[in-house]
C-alpha cells in the first residue's frame, strides 16, 4: 500500500471536514485567495463562499451525506479527483423537494494548486443524474 502525498493526505482530511461533517470552514486551509470553481455546463464561477454556501446547501438536504475520495491522482501542481457520494434526499435541493430517496452520485474535479494551495477547481459532475435518481424527469417537452 503506497502512503499519500502531504497535498493528497490534506486533501483527503479537508474534504470529509467539508463535505461529510460540515465543517466548510476548513476549507480555508486549502483554498487559494481568489478561488474559483466551475462545473461542467455552468458559465459562472463559483468564488471560496459560494462554494462553502454550495455545500451547505447540499448538506442541508442529504443531512447523513457520505462522500468517499476513490482515487486521487497528482502531476506536479494539478491534481484530479474521483469521488462518490451517498446520502437520503430530507429537504430540497435545486427546486426539488424533499423525496426520502437514497441516492449515489460520482465525479472527478480537475484542480490547479498554485503554491500549495488550490486556485482553481473544474467540477465534471452531471446533476441531472442526481434528479434522475430522484424520480425527477430531465427530458424537456418542448
Amino acid at each position: 500500500m503506497t502512503t499519500d502525498s502531504p497535498l493528497k493526505a490534506r486533501l483527503r482530511q479537508v474534504w470529509h471536514e467539508a463535505w461529510d461533517e460540515g465543517n466548510v470552514d476548513a476549507l480555508d486551509q486549502l483554498l487559494a485567495d481568489g478561488f474559483t470553481r466551475t462545473t461542467q455546463g455552468s458559465d459562472s464561477a463559483l468564488s471560496a463562499d459560494q462554494f462553502k454556501e454550495e455545500i451547505r446547501a447540499t448538506r442541508r438536504a442529504f443531512p447523513d451525506l457520505v462522500t468517499t475520495i476513490d482515487d486521487i491522482v497528482q502531476d506536479g501542481d494539478r491534481v484530479a479527483i474521483f469521488w462518490s457520494s451517498t446520502g437520503t434526499h430530507q429537504a430540497e435541493l435545486l427546486d426539488v423537494p424533499a423525496t426520502k430517496r437514497r441516492v449515489v452520485t460520482y465525479g472527478s474535479n480537475l484542480c490547479t494548486f498554485t503554491d500549495g494551495k488550490l486556485a482553481h477547481e473544474r467540477v465534471t459532475w452531471d446533476p441531472r443524474h442526481l434528479l434522475s435518481a430522484l424520480g425527477i424527469s430531465t427530458v424537456r417537452h418542448d
